[in-house]
């Protein structure tokens, strides 16, 4: 049985492309695959044809693992072993001598090809331990950057820099607003923003070429390429490479003879603020009233009539609407360890999910400031309140959204 450890998993998509019968699926948030039901495939036991069997196979001396075996010649695409496939794997392809795709075979090249060895085969190969504990690591923590700069031109504000390819990047903490996408981005798991695992963007490589005659055989794109995805062709002095790799493009940027070019289309980042409260632009009033029911005063608008809510001071701005989306710098910036990111479970369209949120605990707040000057909305701020020292951010109590008349606020 093949085994993941999806903590240290990069969402390269390698495994995915090498795997010769389609029973891995990487997404952004998981990695779907046959296992082949722990030793008891349904697939093979639903068969009426007996295309599917499972066998045991021979991994190492004394260490046998059971694998499926497909019969084309019997196979009537029934389509029985995919209604029982409990990981959603199986598929019938109407496809002649693949009928079936979607079960794993044990052939190992899953194991073989990930760079970063985080899956494997228990009792032969196990996947390798990833210590992913953020808590302490600050708002902005970078790990073992390879520098491929990936990150540098999805940043909102340009807050990251890449001094030279091949150097770890840097990002100032007074332009960073927090919002996650160097983090979503980033190929290798090398960036961390406010404590959280990141959702990965999506990505697709349209195009990775090679131009032979170009090439001088320097293999700088061999030992540069983090995942050891390109092999050197010793036979005429080029390179081999890979049909899916982690796409970061360093090979790319240090190739002196530019023999290598890449097109990678990336998927939408997801906005740090995409679960938890929603706001319908158009059919908010500014009228305040979420701001004002706010025990936390995490919500801050400015009405048409000119009313800074819930201060309640006149100004002249343009009416908007502000609110925390807890991103956590608050709480990675607390020396005290007042602030921290919690969850609360919530029901929203008849589903049970968590939600991240922020959570005080006053006792411990000795109003220094940090969490203030970390803040990239500018929401965190001092009070005159001993029971609540610090406001501005959002616990997801939900009571904005029993206030708001207008119903433009809502669970999301």
């Amino acid at each position: 049985m093949i085994v993941f450890n999806e903590d240290g998993c990069i969402k390269c998509g390698a495994c995915e492309g090498t795997c010769p019968t389609s029973a891995i699926e990487v997404t952004p948030t998981s990695i779907i695959h046959c296992d082949t039901c722990g030793g008891e495939p349904k697939c093979a036991d639903v068969c009426p044809e007996g295309a599917l069997k499972i066998e045991d196979f021979a991994i190492v001396d004394g260490v046998e693992q059971a694998r499926l075996v497909f019969n084309s010649v019997l196979c009537t695409s029934c389509g029985k072993c995919e209604e029982v496939c409990p990981q959603e794997t199986l598929h019938v392809t109407g496809e002649r001598l693949k009928e079936v795709q979607g079960f794993c075979v044990m052939c190992q090249k899953c194991v073989e090809i990930c760079p970063v060895d985080v899956i494997g085969i228990p009792g032969v190969v196990e996947p390798k331990e990833y210590d992913l504990d953020l808590k302490g690591k600050g708002a902005n923590y970078i790990v073992n950057c390879v520098g491929c700069g990936t990150c540098v031109e999805p940043c909102p504000v340009d807050a990251i820099t890449l001094a030279e390819v091949g150097s770890p990047i840097t990002i100032d903490d007074n332009v960073c607003i927090k919002c996650g996408l160097c983090s979503q981005t980033c190929p290798w798991n090398a960036v961390f923003i406010s404590e959280k695992k990141p959702v990965k963007r999506s990505k697709e490589i349209k195009s990775f070429t090679f131009s032979a005659s170009t090439c001088i055989g320097c293999n700088t794109c061999v030992e540069v390429c983090p995942g050891n995805f390109i092999t050197a062709n010793g036979s005429d002095l080029t390179v081999m490479i890979p049909e899916i790799c982690a796409a970061c493009g360093l090979c790319v940027k240090l190739c002196p003879v530019d023999a290598l070019e890449i097109d990678v289309e990336w998927g939408e980042g997801a906005p740090v603020d995409a679960e938890g409260l929603g706001w319908d632009s158009e059919k908010c009033e500014f009228i305040g009233a979420c701001a004002n029911k706010c025990p936390t005063e995490a919500i801050r608008v400015i009405t048409k009539t000119g009313m800074l809510c819930p201060a309640l001071v006149e100004t002249d701005k343009e009416p908007s609407f502000t609110s925390c989306i807890r991103c956590g710098a608050c709480a990675a910036t607390c020396p005290n360890d007042a602030l921290s990111v919690g969850t609360i479970e919530k029901v929203i369209n008849g589903e049970t999910v968590s939600r991240d949120r922020i959570e005080f605990n006053p006792s411990k707040c000795d109003q220094c400031g940090d969490c203030i000057e970390a803040c990239p909305y500018d929401m965190i701020h001092k009070t005159d309140n001993p029971k609540l020292p610090i406001a501005g951010f959002c616990t997801l109590c939900g009571q904005c959204i029993e206030a708001c008349p207008e119903h433009a606020l809502y669970d999301k």
